[in-house]
């Protein structure tokens, strides 16, 4: 603390720089003659047709890479095929023929249910 304190009697606190008296009086007069003359820039009230269209393409872009994103890293669906040789359908009778094809229009939950039915019947 000795040396602070010494330091601030050698210099003192006061500041020692001024402002001129009715320096800022005529400031921003004085400023703005100093500066170029420029030409006001053209007001465009239309908008162009690309300024208008540019948001929709830059979304449909972002959509795109997203479902090509997502089509890369999930990969493709897998179909399930209820496929059946032709030996194998002239073998099976008319009511398993039936059967066969109601099965290949069914959703998940009643092939579940056909399923659990079969292991029952077992």
């Amino acid at each position: 603390m000795g040396k602070e304190d010494n330091i601030l009697r050698k210099a003192g606190t006061s500041n020692p720089f001024r402002v001129l008296e009715h320096y800022f009086d005529n400031f921003t007069e004085e400023l703005m003659g100093k500066l170029p003359e420029k030409e006001p820039l053209p007001f465009s009230t239309e908008p162009t047709l690309w300024e208008r269209v540019k948001p929709w393409v830059y979304m449909a872009a972002m959509f795109c890479g997203i479902m090509l994103s997502v089509r890369i890293f999930v990969g493709e669906p897998q179909k399930d095929e209820f496929t059946i040789s032709q030996a194998e359908a002239e073998m099976l009778p008319e009511e398993e023929w039936e059967n066969f094809i109601r099965r290949a229009f069914d959703d998940n939950y009643e092939t579940y249910q056909f399923l659990t039915e079969a292991n029952n019947n077992h």
